[in-house]
């Protein structure tokens, strides 16, 4: 009994002495490999447009916008500001592609729209500034299609668009 008392003795130092290593590592998780895929550039050209396309988009923008705040004129102020200044920008955008003597005729419907702008601004739309607003915004509106649209102005567009349309092209 002794020598098998012993021997277990023995059997149980061992035991402590390996450890239960084996058993850690069948139940820790394994990382798993990662195969890192190589990230591949593609780079595209960018070409400006031509102006006259300019043109046209920026036409059916205002277009858009100022129709838009001739219908909801008066029931949101925010939506008034933003299509009032969406209006006027695609306007200044469209008299940069213009040469200088149709350019300046339509800065005068330009500075028209501005007044408007103001007025909508100032948050002071009483029924007799909104009916001057609305009737401002209705003669510029068929006086600019008249005057401006593609076919009447296609002789009048510069060549080149500015520097100042190509860096927004670019963004």
């Amino acid at each position: 009994m002794r020598k098998l008392l012993s021997a277990l003795l023995v059997v149980c130092l061992l035991a402590n002495l390996t450890g239960c290593e084996t058993l850690k590592k069948k139940f820790t998780r394994k990382k798993k490999a990662v195969v890192k895929i190589p990230k591949i550039y593609q780079t595209k050209m960018y070409y400006k447009k031509p102006a006259p396309e300019l043109y046209k988009k920026h036409f059916s923008y205002w277009d858009s916008w100022h129709s838009e705040l001739i219908k909801t004129l008066g029931k949101n102020h925010k939506k008034d500001v933003k299509c009032v200044e969406e209006s006027v920008n695609n306007l200044k955008d469209m008299q940069n592609l213009l040469l200088p003597e149709k350019a300046d005729r339509l800065g005068g419907h330009i500075d028209k729209l501005v007044k408007v702008k103001e007025i909508i601004f100032k948050e002071d739309l009483t029924q007799f500034n909104k009916n001057y607003v609305l009737m401002t915004l209705e003669r510029e509106d068929r006086a600019i299609k008249r005057e401006f649209k593609y076919t009447k102005v296609k002789d009048y567009i510069r060549k080149e668009p500015d520097a100042e349309e190509e860096s927004e092209n670019e963004k």
